[in-house]
């Protein structure tokens, strides 16, 4: 005798809800692969003019708008727009085809996509600012920080759709974790771009000064 597993269309042998998984799990690896790879090839763009703010901040200033567009605006709209087709699944039923469609590709997309964003920024802002001790002190840290650990909660989100996560989870239970992950990249969200619109110096970081003669003077803030 064979043995099954449960579906939403009854039983189905449990080898095959096996392999299905492992499908899911090689295509949603070999996306992440691509994409990281991709964002490692890609050239480092215009940092801008720099504001002495933190590099949160410079990098949402620089190259308007397209770094706005990409580090901020796309991200966050994504995020948004699970959050509100939430609402609309919670409180009407039968759900809209439209909005369900909606919130499962908004999240879908949102964990590939922030992958990107974060093997970029490690590349070209984490890695070369670790080792060049570049870092203005607590608030561009906690604003960094912040900012990539948003990659939890979408790349958490992304899984779910994609039934690695959680495929033997009913609707509702589904929901409750997809709104948490919501929630949770909002929070790191908001710190982030508070933390980000800080000046550094509030938390004690003191900008070196270089002098004509090619000496380096801190302690001076404006």
């Amino acid at each position: 005798m064979v043995a099954t597993a449960p579906t939403s269309a009854g039983t189905r042998p449990a080898p095959d809800v096996a392999r299905g998984r492992a499908l899911r799990i090689g295509v949603v690896a070999a996306v992440s692969v691509a994409v990281a790879a991709l964002a490692l090839a890609l050239p480092v763009w215009p940092a801008g003019e720099d504001m002495g703010s933190t590099h949160y901040m410079g990098l949402l200033a620089a190259n308007q708008p397209w770094n706005l567009l990409l580090f901020m605006a796309v991200p966050v709209i994504l995020a948004e727009t699970i959050a509100v087709s939430e609402l609309a699944i919670l409180f009407r039923r039968p759900v809209p085809p439209v909005v369900a469609a909606l919130n499962r590709y908004a999240g879908l997309v949102a964990g590939f996509f922030f992958l990107g964003v974060v093997v970029y920024l490690t590349k070209h802002a984490v890695v070369p600012l670790t080792t060049s001790g570049g870092w203005r002190g607590p608030a561009d840290v906690i604003a960094v920080g912040f900012y990539l650990l948003g990659i939890v909660p979408l790349y958490g989100m992304t899984l779910l759709e994609t039934r690695v996560v959680g495929a033997g989870w009913d609707a509702e239970h589904r929901l409750k974790v997809h709104a948490t992950l919501v929630g949770l990249f909002l929070v790191v969200a908001h710190v982030a771009m508070i933390a980000g619109m800080l000046d550094p110096a509030v938390l004690g970081w003191q900008p070196t000064h270089v002098m004509d003669d090619g000496s380096s003077m801190a302690g001076m803030t404006h």
